[in-house]
Formats: C-alpha cells, sequence, structure tokens
C-alpha cells in the first residue's frame, strides 16, 4: 500500500488525506463535494506551495484515479433527490494511509490534526 501511495502525486496524496479524515469522521463514502471543501479547508496546513486551489473537476479527476490505483473505494451512492453519484472511501485502514502519507513532511501539520481526531 506504501508504493501505491508514493506513486501518487502530491495532490492526489492530498486528497486521499482529505478522504481520511473524513473516513475518521464517518463521513464516507464521501463525495466530490465534501472531499473538495474538507481540502480547501485545510490548504494553510501544508508545508509547501498551494496547488494553484483546490478546484472540484480536479478533485473528481484525482479521487478516479486514486480509485483506479486501489487506494479508495469507488461506491455508488444515491443524492437527496434521487440521482446516482459516486461516493468514496478508504480501501485500507486510516492510519495504514496516514502512515504511508506521512514519509513526507508537506502534510505533516493535517496528518496530525487527523491523528488527532483519530484518538479522540
Amino acid at each position: 500500500m506504501r508504493s501505491k501511495v508514493q506513486s501518487a502525486d502530491a495532490f492526489e496524496q492530498f486528497v486521499l488525506l482529505a478522504v481520511a479524515e473524513l473516513e475518521t469522521a464517518d463521513e464516507t463514502p464521501a463525495h466530490s463535494y465534501h472531499v473538495t471543501q474538507t481540502a480547501k479547508a485545510h490548504l494553510a496546513d501544508i508545508d509547501r506551495q498551494p496547488f494553484g486551489g483546490v478546484e472540484r473537476q480536479e478533485v473528481i479527476s484525482a479521487l478516479g484515479r486514486l480509485a483506479e490505483k486501489g487506494l479508495l473505494v469507488n461506491e455508488q451512492t444515491e443524492s437527496p433527490t434521487g440521482k446516482g453519484r459516486p461516493g468514496y472511501e478508504l480501501a485500507e485502514d486510516p492510519e495504514d494511509v496516514l502512515e504511508a502519507l506521512s514519509e513526507t513532511d508537506e502534510f505533516e501539520s493535517y496528518i496530525e490534526t487527523v491523528r488527532s481526531s483519530l484518538s479522540s
């Protein structure tokens, strides 16, 4: 799993971290809108140049690539209006994902935030 995480680019890793946060809060399967909002809320928590913003279409693309790599599970869910929408959740345990992501210093503060919610 570690090699899969490391093969993802920095933006995909950031999106994966947002899904991990939602998973630890029992808010998965998560829709792209919620993943985008979660990621945007933590842009200040990463130790790198911003990605040029976090746009929903970019998040949707990243979620698809992460699912193709086997890091996320894509589950069809239903919106309040009855439309089918993809929802995403981690394919692995959140702690394993956080451990793999912690190999880089870019996300250290955000990872600690998510880990603290795990122990609460």
